[in-house]
């Protein structure tokens, strides 16, 4: 792992692979996940891409990191790691939350992003849970029990035991604290009418066991022009369950650009 610092002084960490030349691919992993989630898609990518999987501020190996855990401190650590790196302009590819950030930063440094994957996104405009979701939500941080329940719904099947144990992993090392604050923000995002004067070229890939209509009205149809998938038999950690599906979407999307 690799080590930057951000403007206020933070270090944060991320893995690099692959040879200097084409646009760089940076991938942002989701809410309570790390960058070691992006492995399978990474390992084939870096075979003819630049990566960068960096490490969210307050996951991962940056879990050490100070916060705000906010997706506007996330996208502005983007601004810092796209300097030290040398990776402007890039491709910036999100799950879940990190596809929120990756919509934030596209607003944020319009100058800097090429392209746009944005895979079973969290929309700008937040999601507004039940109160009841919200609770369950909130009940996560530093109880590993509900932490591992809540994550086996998050597949269409039960995934191999070393990937099941890396997103065990991932979350447990997440402080309670830093997943509150970071839920709080994510769920709660506000930013929709600044998402539809995204001009970025965008792929929304939506995995057909997580509301793919949901992310299509609120993600897909905000961003105008932008190209939108529906990945079949998975769920919303699509990542982990179908790697080889999800680098060649993204291989012809890169193609494209």
């Amino acid at each position: 792992m690799t080590t930057f610092l951000t403007a206020d002084g933070a270090e944060l960490s991320y893995d690099e692979r692959g040879a200097r030349g084409d646009l760089p691919l940076l991938f942002l992993h989701g809410w309570n996940g790390a960058s070691v989630l992006w492995e399978p898609i990474v390992r084939r990518l870096a075979k003819n891409h630049r990566t960068i999987a960096l490490d969210l501020r307050g996951f991962g190996a940056s879990s050490g990191a100070p916060g705000p855990y906010r997706v506007e401190t996330f996208s502005d650590d983007l601004s810092a790691l796209i300097m030290a790196a040398d990776i402007d302009p890039l491709v910036v590819v999100g799950h879940s939350m990190g596809a929120a950030v990756a919509q934030r930063f596209a607003i944020d440094r319009p100058d800097a992003v090429e392209g746009l994957v944005l895979i079973a996104p969290v929309p700008a405009g937040g999601l507004n849970y039940s109160p009841k979701i919200d609770a369950m939500f909130r009940s996560l941080p530093g109880n590993r029990d509900a932490t591992n329940a809540w994550l086996a719904r998050l597949t269409h099947r039960e995934p191999a035991p070393d990937v099941r144990e890396a997103l065990r992993g991932a979350a447990a090392a997440v402080e309670p604290s830093t997943a509150l604050e970071s839920y709080e923000s994510w769920s709660t995002l506000d930013f929709a009418d600044e998402a539809a004067t995204i001009a970025t070229p965008t792929l929304v890939i939506a995995p057909d066991g997580d509301r793919p209509e949901f992310a299509r009205a609120h993600v897909g149809d905000l961003i105008a022009g932008s190209r939108f998938q529906i990945l079949r038999e998975t769920g919303h950690y699509a990542i982990v369950e179908q790697p080889d599906r999800i680098a060649q979407l993204i291989e012809h999307f890169v193609a494209s650009l």
